[in-house]
């Protein structure tokens, strides 16, 4: 049987729109996650339903080609004699100039040559009679020009360290983070050298284009570990994010005015106006839920019920929830908010006075064990008045009339329905005595109501297809703008040389 090998890591290839320069890198690390611990029962009654884990996750960001040094580099090149080659020299500089602190993950840039760049196969030729240039890649032409007396080249090129010599250079530049898991003893002098690399980003200069090697993932859906070539973990786990400079504000703000401008142009000629029919009279109601506040447990989201009356028609849906919101603290108190919109058009008989309809909601939580608790339930009489209104909305919800049953039950089991009919909360002369009510938190909305009909016997004009009767009278209008402009046109064209034919008459 073969072992299974687990590998998650796959390349990502970004084309940029702008210079590399302005993206930037992030590393997350953390230790890889330990057993988890159970909830208690103290933790649930405080508020807090959202399991945390004990884990301290470090963020790492870095520029391209920002050179960040690790604890080996810093003691290396702090010492003129370690540095030979010309970048060694550089650095020896920047850190006599600039105190740098050692990173536990740090970089290799361009220039240090760590690892060989991208080969492209279709470049290469691997025939075995070039000899030439094989001897030009190595310099070597040098020793035989001396013997024959022709110019002499420099051979710097056979010392160089990069293992890259059958392609540009130019065409690639290279740099890689590296995760530093070396030994020091006590006096920060190098014991052992352990490194990994965590990722490795290449930049093709020709067609300006990134290529990662690991792609972009998610610390908590798709982690990284850190381990050696042969497998072997370290007990860190990462994440790998990129991220790119966005455009001008400026340009995106002149892009939606123009945007919204043809939109608005389009518009005009699409919309018309649809009369109501004679002796109807037409509601339109757009509710919005805003925010809701002081509720016990986190993760809320409101389940909405409208009923309306008999003598009222309405085709739209009448029942939903919005998303589910995470708790912030706005003042001491935590809120949640919602901004979610309830469009709706009633139609009902002129002469006619109806019952308010009926809104109700209900606050729901959900915790990390997959149950939904019952925070609360409200009530809205919304009377079909025309004007915009808001209101905080008190919310109560109901409860065994034993106290530790009700707490029991709602901890292990997230409570029970007890409200069979909403209508209970509309008539409270239906309640059942079996339970009580307990006051939680509030939720806040707001509304606007349109009213639309006709006013006395006048008939509406049927609307034209596709354009409305404003749209058509500017487009007439405009046609005979263009017509005027080309008669006159041709009249200019032709009265051009009447003076040249009149002079010439005279002289005659």
């Amino acid at each position: 049987m073969h072992d299974f090998n687990r590998c998650n890591k796959v390349a990502g290839v970004y084309w940029l729109k702008k210079d590399v320069r302005d993206s930037q890198i992030k590393i997350k690390l953390k230790p890889q996650d330990g057993i988890l611990t159970l909830p208690k029962f103290e933790d649930c009654t405080k508020g807090g339903n959202i399991l945390k884990l004990e884990s301290t996750t470090e963020e790492f960001s870095f520029k391209w080609q920002e050179k960040v040094f690790s604890l080996w580099e810093i003691r290396r090149y702090t010492e003129v004699h370690n540095c030979i080659t010309e970048t060694e020299l550089n650095y020896h500089e920047v850190l006599e100039k600039v105190e740098y602190k050692p990173s536990k993950i740090f970089t290799y840039i361009h220039e240090d040559s760590y690892l060989p760049l991208p080969v492209d196969l279709k470049k290469r030729n691997n025939g075995l009679l070039n000899l030439d240039q094989y001897m030009e890649k190595l310099n070597l032409n040098d020793g035989l020009d001396k013997v024959f007396g022709g110019d002499t080249i420099s051979a710097t090129g056979l010392f160089r360290s990069e293992e890259n010599v059958a392609i540009n250079d130019q065409e690639w530049t290279a740099m890689h983070i590296v995760f530093d898991n070396s030994d020091y003893n006590e006096d920060s002098q190098l014991i052992f050298k352990q490194e990994v690399s965590l990722v490795s980003i290449y930049h093709n200069t020709v067609h300006n284009y990134l290529v990662m090697m690991p792609d972009v993932n998610n610390l908590e859906l798709n982690s990284y570990i850190v381990e050696t070539s042969a497998g072997v973990p370290w007990g860190y786990q990462y994440s790998i994010e990129i991220e790119f400079e966005d455009d001008n504000a400026e340009e995106l703000v002149t892009l939606l005015s123009k945007l919204y401008k043809r939109w608005e142009r389009k518009q005009k000629h699409l919309l018309n106006f649809v009369m109501p029919p004679p002796g109807e009279k037409l509601f339109h109601v757009t509710l919005e839920i805003l925010s809701a506040a002081q509720f016990d447990m986190d993760n809320l989201y409101i389940e909405f019920d409208i009923k309306v009356p008999e003598d009222i028609q309405c085709s739209d849906s009448l029942h939903g929830k919005t998303h589910t919101s995470e708790g912030v603290i706005v003042e001491g108190d935590r809120e949640w908010s919602y901004g979610h919109i309830i469009e709706f058009c009633l139609e009902m008989n002129t002469g006619t006075e109806s019952a308010p309809i009926k809104v109700f909601l209900e606050a729901i939580s959900s915790d990390w064990w997959g149950r939904h608790r019952t925070e609360g339930y409200c009530y809205l009489p919304l009377a079909l008045d025309p004007g915009c209104y808001s209101k905080d909305l008190a919310c109560i919800r109901p409860e065994e009339l034993d106290a530790v049953e009700a707490e029991s039950r709602r901890f292990f089991l997230g409570g029970c329905h007890l409200i069979k009919d909403l209508n209970v909360l509309a008539e409270p002369q239906l309640q059942d005595a079996n339970y009580k009510y307990t006051t939680t938190g509030t939720i806040s909305v707001r509304w606007n109501i349109v009213s639309q009909a006709q006013v006395g016997g006048l008939v509406a004009p049927p609307p034209q297809p596709g354009t409305s009767s404003a749209s058509a009278l500017l487009l007439g209008a405009e046609a005979a703008l263009k017509k005027y402009k080309k008669a006159r046109a041709r009249l200019a064209e032709a009265t051009k040389d009447l003076s040249d034919v009149r002079y010439a008459a005279g002289d005659r």
